[in-house]
């Protein structure tokens, strides 16, 4: 399928997908660094600290690059809304409105597994 087709292919949706994911991931990881300074003691905390710095300052990239597909392929986020549930996004892909949900649960995977493939990256 062409990326000059008015449909939305699954890579379109994969690179949807990322860039929501992400800022919610540099999130979460500033809030445990903020946490995790209770155990600024502790001898593995500044091990801790440091890897999840590393992680952070690989996502700004990979931000930059998904943004720079977006744009390539004339995709852009129209609004993102969080709610206990989980995260509705609607998006448009070559002038076509689109939305999708992902639950909570499915979040939290996708972080978890995107937060593997970092640590695999970053060795």
């Amino acid at each position: 399928m062409s990326v000059n087709s008015r449909i939305e292919t699954e890579e379109d949706i994969q690179i949807i997908k990322e860039y929501t994911l992400l800022p919610i991931l540099l999130d979460m990881l500033v809030r445990d660094m903020e946490e995790l300074k209770v155990y600024k003691d502790k001898i593995v905390y500044n091990h801790l600290l440091f890897y999840l710095r590393e992680v952070e300052n690989a996502i700004y990239p990979e931000l930059h690059n998904i943004k720079t597909q977006m744009r390539k392929r004339d995709m852009k986020i129209i609004h993102t809304e969080m709610n206990a549930l989980g995260i509705n996004v609607e998006y448009k892909v070559r002038g076509y409105i689109h939305h999708f949900t992902m639950l909570r649960s499915l979040v939290k995977a996708e972080l978890m597994t995107t937060l593997m493939n970092m640590r695999k990256g970053l060795r």
